[in-house]
């Protein structure tokens, strides 16, 4: 299986799953949804991936659907 750029597909909410940004690497998480404001105002492209230690919102570019051993890549052209 590839990576998946979040561009193309999400995961599903409550998916566990890899995901990538290139100042971070890789991490093995959850996918959390669109980020949602204090006015119920969904932000398109404002995805939330977390896990134990952390969370990034709207920075990954790819993810990988779960699996135990670390994927290679992304290999970004």
């Amino acid at each position: 299986m590839e990576w998946i750029h979040v561009d193309e597909r999400l995961p599903a909410v409550g998916e566990k799953c890899w995901y990538f940004f290139d100042a971070v690497g890789r991490h093995r998480g959850v996918y959390g949804g669109l980020y949602v404001d204090d006015d119920g105002k969904e932000w398109p492209g404002m995805s939330i991936f977390y896990c134990d230690y952390g969370f990034l919102t709207g920075d990954v570019t790819h993810w990988h659907p779960d699996q135990e051993e670390v994927p290679s890549g992304p290999f970004i052209h």
